[in-house]
């Protein structure tokens, strides 16, 4: 996996390399040529269009006597070398050059006052140009050229940005592991202050994995406070990037038609050049394959947290450049010519599929029907991406589109070269306390899960193959090679799968499937003393195989395994697994919040070694109630202390830290609420120690 990781990396920055070709800074050596060449040619005409040789012809005294003094009167030094070189083909020399300036200064003609004068035809005669207007065209190319080069450097900006950042985190979360003492003496004033205040805390209140609701259909999610400063800043350096260093060059000759046709073409060159700067990036941190995920330890949920904001302030600018180049148009007389060209109507292509893709992305829409929502959003990008590329075609600037599309592309190879390194395999599905889809198969030996990865899993059905989910893997309890995920059922391709399988006898069916990944970064929670695991229910199985895995390498370290299920039934679907703490050492607790509802039938596992027979197992279970059903359970799970009721997991996480002689960690992933509340009570309790209190918080949502 680390070689298709490598592979990925090599890729981004060939892309990025690709849309290198469209970075060009516009120097004042190009300025000059420009400037005289736009104010000579609307003064008067001096050669047909098919004249190749142009103002370079010395035959055509007055047309390069007129150039070379205009040339003269520009404000830079090197005007007449740059002019010079640019003529370099046509062996004009300086002393043409200047034969040819004096000559004509002895004759220079006011075109406005010589009868004769017809600019549409062929003029020979120097003609008189003002230095008012000589400045102004300097200062009109100066002007355009240089917001070119605001755009290229604002945009490097941006994504820097979040590049430092992520490395200032990459080095952060490597220090974890490669000096974790170091990490375990950072329990001062000010260390703990920067975490109670800005790095722990949700942005306001305790919400932050718990959605927010506002007018019933708007829900939102609320980032931590780092990650919103994070954001803040970002937006807050879009916008002003994207609005300073606008100017009005008066005369100008290139929109002589007024200041908003000018500003407005302006606005929008930078406006469209900073979305194209942004657009690689933006594709990449979506990707599964990011590999700023793996360099910077940053959760697949934060990526999407800064693809969605980077996502909408691309879209904002989109539109202010739309609106820009109609203020341009409309000044020039050219909008309704330039919306019937074919680049023009791609462009709007590109707006209207990100405008949809904005709206579409609401909370609301991706837990209504989240396959439908991919489905449209991976249409629309790529309906973004090809209007982006032939609008900008014509320009130079559809590199950084071929980047994105690059960049988009190589992560479905790789993610179908990970499902061919898996292969096509028959797991087998079980529906468990009609609540939980237990899958097992068996994996290829070079295919090494760790704790805390995920994996998506695609079941070869046809009403199902294209879909896939993120699930956490766990080793199997029972079977080497073997790897297990439990799906909850909810909607979509669960509530299919059970369907199905409660037609099936004893609820079981054997079923073709691939698996991409294993995805994820493993967390230091191994280098701790003390760690406390938060589960509720199925969030149970990432966390239990992070605390198996250190009870297994890590004899020093103590332990406990907090469970929240809502019925004593839902432990018979990962009861071979809880079984197996018994050798482990790990205090185990299980809250059951519904218990009232209790059992109909004995919890009794078929695949763990056991010292009773199966006939005493069912002399237990025969003839006895609900409470005596528990009773075994209990029994039978000796080493797990049961708890009915709600847990209070700020009280948890608060006598955890009190408790402990050493430095602590907690790793969380159960309902968003518990999570929220585990995230306030280590907050509220840093300083509660004097060891060092840290916070895995598993869960993930988007």
């Amino acid at each position: 996996m680390v070689a298709i990781n490598k592979l990925a990396l090599a890729a981004v920055f060939m892309g990025l390399t690709q849309a290198e070709v469209a970075f060009h800074i516009n120097r004042k050596k190009e300025f000059a040529v420009q400037a005289c060449t736009a104010l000579v040619g609307k003064t008067a005409t001096y050669f047909l269009p098919t004249d190749k040789v142009g103002y370079c012809n010395v035959n055509n005294q007055p047309a390069l006597g007129t150039y070379a003094y205009c040339i003269e009167q520009i404000p830079y030094k090197d005007a007449r070398k740059n002019f010079l070189d640019s003529c370099a083909p046509f062996h004009l020399t300086e002393e043409q050059y200047l034969d040819a300036y004096h000559n004509a200064s002895n004759y220079l003609t006011n075109t406005t006052a010589d009868p004769s004068f017809n600019i549409s035809k062929v003029y020979n005669k120097p003609a008189i140009l003002s230095k008012k207007k000589i400045i102004g065209a300097w200062d009109s190319e100066v002007g355009r050229w240089y917001n070119y080069n605001y755009a290229a450097w604002f945009g490097i900006a941006l994504i820097c940005y979040w590049y430092f950042v992520m490395l200032v985190a990459g080095l952060c979360n490597l220090t974890y592991f490669i000096a974790p003492n170091f990490v375990k003496s950072l329990t001062g004033g000010i260390s703990n202050t920067f975490r109670k205040t800005i790095s722990l805390p949700a942005t306001f209140g305790k919400t932050h994995a718990h959605h927010k609701q506002f007018l019933r259909y708007i829900l939102i999610l609320i980032p931590t406070r780092l990650e919103s400063i994070l954001v803040f800043v970002w937006i807050s350096l879009a916008i002003i990037l994207s609005a300073i260093l606008f100017h009005h060059d008066s005369p100008n000759v290139i929109w002589p038609q007024g200041p908003s046709t000018e500003i407005g073409r302006k606005v929008a060159d930078r406006s469209g050049l900073i979305v194209g700067w942004l657009s690689p990036s933006l594709i990449l941190f979506a990707g599964r394959n990011n590999f700023m995920q793996w360099l910077s330890g940053w959760t697949y949920s934060r990526f999407i947290l800064v693809h969605k904001w980077m996502s909408r302030i691309a879209f904002l600018l989109c539109v202010v450049h739309g609106v820009g180049m109609t203020f341009n148009g409309k000044g020039l007389g050219k909008y309704d010519t330039r919306n019937a060209q074919i680049y023009v109507r791609t462009g709007y292509v590109a707006l209207i599929a990100a405008s949809i893709m904005v709206f579409q992305s609401l909370l609301v829409f991706r837990r209504t029907n989240y396959e439908l929502f991919l489905l449209v959003h991976i249409a629309m990008a790529l309906l973004f991406i090809a209007g982006a590329w032939h609008h900008t075609a014509n320009d130079g600037y559809h590199q950084w589109y071929i980047a994105s599309a690059a960049v988009w592309a190589f992560d479905r190879v790789v993610r179908i070269g990970r499902l061919f390194s898996f292969g096509v395999r028959s797991a087998q599905v079980e529906l468990i306390a009609n609540e939980t889809l237990k899958v097992s198969v068996s994996r290829p030996a070079y295919w090494k899960p760790f704790p805390g990865c995920h994996a998506f899993i695609h079941f070869l059905k046809p009403t199902m193959f294209w879909q896939s989910h993120p699930f956490t893997i766990v080793d199997s309890a029972i079977d080497t090679n073997t790897i297990t995920f439990y799906l909850k059922v909810k909607g979509g391709i669960t509530h299919g799968l059970y369907q199905y399988l409660s037609k099936q006898p004893d609820n079981k069916a054997t079923i073709k499937v691939s698996v991409e990944g294993p995805y994820g970064a493993p967390i230091s929670i191994k280098k701790y003393e003390n760690s406390v695991f938060i589960a509720g229910g199925n969030g149970v199985p990432g966390l239990y195989y992070e605390a198996t895995d250190i009870a297994k390498k890590n004899e020093k370290t103590n332990i406990k395994f907090y469970w929240v299920i809502r019925h004593y039934r839902s432990v018979e679907w990962f009861y071979a697994e809880l079984c197996k703490l018994k050798q482990m050492g790990i205090e185990t607790i299980i809250y059951v919040t519904q218990p009232h509802v209790g059992l109909t039938n004995p919890i009794v596992s078929k695949n763990i070694d056991s010292s009773e027979d199966e006939e005493e197992q069912q002399e237990k279970g025969a003839g006895s109630e609900s409470d005596d059903y528990i009773s075994v359970l209990k029994k039978d799970l000796s080493h797990i202390e049961f708890r009915e009721g709600r847990p209070d997991v700020y009280n948890i996480v608060d006598e955890s830290i009190k408790e402990a002689n050493g430095p602590i960690a907690f790793a969380t992933c159960a309902h968003a609420t518990m999570v929220d509340d585990a995230r306030k009570s280590v907050r509220d309790n840093l300083q509660a120690t004097k060891y060092r209190v840290e916070l895995f918080e598993q869960i993930q949502m988007w």
